[in-house]
């Protein structure tokens, strides 16, 4: 298989019609716009998978024990080397992190090597982006974070991003 695999949170449908409201006020977004159905918070990339590494890491994500959390995009930023728009939190939940050394510890079983860089969660918004802009997000966005997914990519195709399997959050969990 050759798609390219990730765990992520997306959107849910309340947050991302606010982050379009808000995103179209504004005008056009230089660069190349990301697709609104393919808005999330990338938690874990994994890359290629071949049959039986797709399998471990449903295993392996399915053992994940999480409680739903708030998260908020209050922040907009630039990768100045990746040339990318982005928005996320201010302030990365406790709970959202714990989710991705989570996802790191479980996936170490399928060969999947987490990212050496610290996890810095952020929505693309437009790649291409050569300069910073002076934008923000006012009034910030919340939602329930209630799921993760893993998804995967198809090249050309709009929206570019595909949900393969849903894994949702248990309020018994502390």
């Amino acid at each position: 298989m050759s798609e390219r695999w990730f765990l992520a949170i997306w959107l849910d449908e309340a947050a991302r019609q606010a982050l379009l409201h808000q995103l179209s006020s504004l005008g056009r977004l230089p660069g190349r716009p990301t697709h609104p159905l393919d808005w999330h918070l990338t938690l874990v990339f994994i890359g290629e998978l071949s049959a039986a590494g797709l399998t471990c890491v449903e295993s392996a994500t399915a053992r994940i024990q999480a409680a739903p959390f708030m998260m908020t995009l209050d922040r907009l930023g630039h990768f100045a080397r990746s040339q990318v728009l982005w928005c996320g939190p201010g302030q990365t939940p406790a709970p959202l992190t714990q989710l991705v050394l989570d996802l790191q510890l479980h996936l170490g079983a399928c060969d999947v090597k987490p990212d050496p860089r610290p996890y810095c969660p952020h929505l693309t918004l437009a790649r291409g982006v050569r300069a910073a802009l002076p934008l923000q997000i006012e009034p910030t966005i919340g939602w329930t974070v209630s799921e993760l997914v893993l998804a995967y990519g198809v090249s050309k195709a709009v929206p570019r991003y595909r949900i393969h399997r849903r894994y949702p959050f248990r309020q018994d969990v502390s």
